[in-house]
């Protein structure tokens, strides 16, 4: 019995799956190390949306892109001009400071974005 063309499919499959599985990890956003906080009932995401996130250290990321504070609004105005979101979603480390979170969903409302979700997870 043959089985040399049975080794060829098996094996032209494998990479097919191979190549599918590391587009897509490639694809998918990859997040920022943070320690969110933790609430009992968090709700979750239910629609795409732009991600920012800030480290504990101060450090803001729009989606991965690293910015800082001063830069923040110009990079967003940026973000948002090159594609339409109605979701933000702000991913912050538990030990940022309230004023620092406060300065920037400021920022996020001076650019029109009324629909903002604080992100937390499960207790």
């Amino acid at each position: 019995m043959n089985i040399t063309s049975l080794a060829d499919v098996s094996f032209t499959l494998m990479i097919i799956f191979l190549i599918a599985g590391v587009s897509t990890a490639l694809s998918r956003q990859q997040g920022i190390d943070l320690e969110l906080p933790r609430t009992s009932h968090p709700q979750p995401q239910s629609q795409a949306g732009l991600v920012i996130s800030v480290k504990a250290d101060g450090q803001i990321f729009i989606n991965t892109k690293s910015v800082s504070l001063a830069s923040f609004g110009k990079a967003l105005a940026a973000t948002l001009a090159q594609n339409e979101y109605h979701q933000v979603y702000l991913h912050a480390d538990r030990r940022v400071d309230y004023g620092t979170i406060m300065e920037i969903l400021g920022i996020i409302r001076e650019q029109g974005i009324s629909n903002i979700g604080l992100t937390a997870l499960p207790k």
